[in-house]
């Protein structure tokens, strides 16, 4: 049986490892000298996008050779957006690896989500860190948390991925232009995947591994996530408006159509209608259901014509 052979570090293309870093003095280093050993004798960078840190995490990222930039913003996904123009834009980068500079996440794992990609199998590749967690490295009620995320993400986006909000990922660097991303904060990670299929990437996952972080954790899991929730119900808006407005269009319409029919019954028992607010209230369902599917079908036909303009970008810069 013929068996799958893996890429060597050498066969990869120009790689480009952005880091995000807010008072990350702990653990930056001990990143950063991890990185180096897994791709020493590699022409790779990496980019520190800093958050304006107070405890001397650039001076130590310097120090290790990173290339370190300033954040003009605030939150995680801007900081990550940062880093991503810089890589495409100065450092001409083919590849693109995301992660966090807490630890938690191991480089040699990324060589892994890469080759995925150099072997032509897909655009953009996340970790799945259910695979291979650490004790302790997620508290209980996170971890039930994003394996709700992931869920509703896998079944009203469509996604296939088992772990939506993993910090660890690799794609391909062209993917930077045509993503429309707007997110500062954590749910710029579900906006990422979303924007990606819709735009046509391939998307797969790997197994990384995921240790307990160093430092002070800085996320709210209930605000995060309540967050990332919302930015769930905005993307299935915008990527299955059909089924986003459909959904409620259904929802209205039939609590018309029983309210409806319950007046119905009775003017035929009675032979007279005595609730005319509920009357009134079944004809304003109908019609709001019908003005929501309208939309949901107007917004699928601006969906079709915003895919086939990327298609034609896409073509016409191959």
């Amino acid at each position: 049986m013929e068996t799958r052979q893996t890429a060597r570090i050498s066969d990869f293309p120009k790689l480009v490892i952005v880091i995000p870093a807010l008072n990350e003095s702990k653990s930056i280093g001990y990143l950063l000298d991890e990185i180096s050993g897994v791709f020493n004798g590699r022409d790779y960078s990496v980019v520190v996008v800093d958050g304006h840190s107070k405890d001397g995490t650039p001076e130590i990222a310097r120090q290790r050779g990173a290339i370190v930039i300033d954040q003009r913003g605030v939150g995680y996904g801007d900081a990550l957006l940062t880093g991503f123009l810089y890589a495409r834009e100065k450092l001409d980068a083919d590849l693109i690896a995301m992660m966090d500079a807490d630890m938690t996440y191991a480089p040699k794992d990324v060589p892994v989500l890469m080759d995925q990609i150099v072997k032509g199998d897909a655009d953009l590749v996340v970790g799945n860190r259910f695979k291979g967690m650490e004790k302790g490295a997620m508290p209980f009620v996170n971890r039930i948390g994003n394996r709700f995320l992931s869920w509703v993400a896998r079944r009203f986006l469509k996604l296939r991925v088992h772990d939506t909000q993993c910090g660890l990922r690799v794609f391909k660097a062209d993917l930077v232009d045509w993503l429309e991303l707007t997110k500062e904060g954590m749910p710029f990670a579900i906006e990422m995947l979303a924007e990606a299929k819709f735009c046509g990437a391939r998307i797969s996952e790997a197994p990384v591994s995921y240790r307990p972080r160093m430092g002070t954790a800085k996320l709210s899991p209930l605000k995060d996530g309540l967050r990332i929730f919302g930015t769930i119900l905005r993307l299935m808006r915008d990527t299955q408006p059909l089924l986003f407005f459909g959904g409620m269009a259904f929802l209205l319409g039939s609590i018309g159509i029983i309210l409806g029919s319950v007046v119905t019954l009775e003017w035929f028992r009675t032979g007279s209608v005595g609730r005319v607010p509920t009357v009134i209230l079944s004809v304003l369902l109908i019609i709001g259901a019908i003005q929501f599917f309208t939309l949901g079908l107007v917004a699928d036909m601006i969906k079709g014509l915003r895919k086939n303009k990327n298609r034609t970008n896409n073509s016409n810069t191959k």
